[in-house]
């Protein structure tokens, strides 16, 4: 099987390297060729962490045509709100049987790069899916793509639905941890990243500006905070089950994808050993905001602004961002209308999902 990895950042070198290392051909692409200069110096990746090997690549590339041209499965690794660029310069160049997996997909995901495709005029068939979370935890450090961790379960599920079962075909070649979700409406209302990144941002702007060096996740969420996070969670999943979907509580999912012991929230945070080394953010301009509110929250209240279901937890950390950084995320966000579900009813965009319409 031949690769393209889109996106040369933390998870896109991580999982180009552990590609190549398994033995796939492996193409990867990057926007800007500053990013992968050293790459194309060395012919590959150097991987630290639970992989230590060097990964040679087949083609590292900043031209889009060459890096997807032959591959069989082409695997997005972009912060969420590049999704609809990443779409729009793959339109052209997209093959008939391709499978196009956005790693993860956030919110509305799939249904964006959807949109995106049928409006740049794409008229292949190609099989456009989403992952509910990355496979790995991972950092570049210095010239190494570290992977110090890999998630037990990465549900996935494709657009519409019927397709999950040959998207899932190609990924369990990469790893066993792929598992089919019930559609994408089940992946992206199951966005853990919108639950545990903006809120906790917020809640400690002022230690960030002044120090900067703690650990995200054990210093940055106490008990109160985590104990807002499960507020903003239930609302989360109660929009999911107006869709009719079922998803596991963000403590729930601690201890499905990490093995994480303890009741509450805060202690299965404290106890996931994954998070160890896990700093906070050096500035508040990241994309714990600027990627988690418009591609995971704005879509989730959008969505239960639309389904008459109150978001009163989300909607105040949206609306404290929207003031705090000058920035109107509802507007540049993911909405009802931007993912083209505002003519549907309920069961019409269950039916869009799943491929029953």
């Amino acid at each position: 099987m031949k690769v393209a990895v889109i996106g040369a950042g933390n998870g896109g070198q991580a999982l180009a390297g552990y590609l190549s290392v398994k033995g796939f051909s492996v193409n990867l692409y990057n926007r800007s060729e500053k990013r992968i200069k050293s790459l194309k110096k060395n012919g590959g990746i150097q991987l630290g962490g639970r992989f230590k090997e060097f990964a040679d690549l087949d083609c590292i590339t900043t031209n889009v045509e060459e890096a997807l041209d032959g591959v069989d499965l082409v695997m997005v690794v972009v912060p969420a709100q590049a999704h609809r660029y990443v779409a729009e310069i793959c339109a052209p160049h997209l093959s008939e049987g391709q499978v196009v997996v956005l790693n993860p997909g956030r919110t509305g995901g799939a249904l964006e790069v959807k949109n995106t495709l049928t409006k740049s005029g794409a008229r292949k068939k190609v099989y456009i899916a989403e992952a509910q979370t990355f496979l790995f935890v991972s950092r570049v450090v210095g010239s190494e793509a570290k992977i110090a961790g890999v998630k037990n379960v990465v549900p996935v599920a494709a657009l519409p639905s019927s397709d999950t079962e040959k998207v899932i075909h190609l990924l369990e070649k990469i790893h066993t941890s792929f598992t089919e979700a019930e559609n994408v409406l089940e992946t992206g209302l199951s966005n853990i990243g919108a639950v545990f990144h903006p809120s906790t941002m917020i809640f400690n702007i002022g230690r960030i500006e002044s120090e900067g060096n703690f650990s995200y996740y054990f210093d940055g969420i106490t008990p109160q905070v985590a104990h807002f996070l499960e507020k903003l969670d239930r609302e989360r999943r109660k929009v999911a089950r107006v869709l009719g979907v079922r998803t596991c509580a963000a403590r729930d999912w601690l201890k499905e994808v990490y093995n994480s012991c303890g009741i509450s929230l805060y202690e299965r945070i404290q106890d996931n050993g994954k998070y160890k080394g896990v700093a906070a953010p050096t500035t508040v301009v990241h994309r714990y905001i600027f990627e988690d509110i418009p591609t995971g929250l704005v879509p989730i209240a959008s969505l239960g602004n639309y389904l008459g279901v109150k978001t009163p937890v989300i909607n105040s950390v949206i609306d404290i961002a929207t003031q705090f950084y000058g920035v109107d995320f509802r507007k540049i966000g993911r909405t009802v209308e931007s993912l083209g579900l505002q003519k549907m009813g309920k069961q019409e965009i269950i039916k869009y999902v799943n491929g029953s319409a």
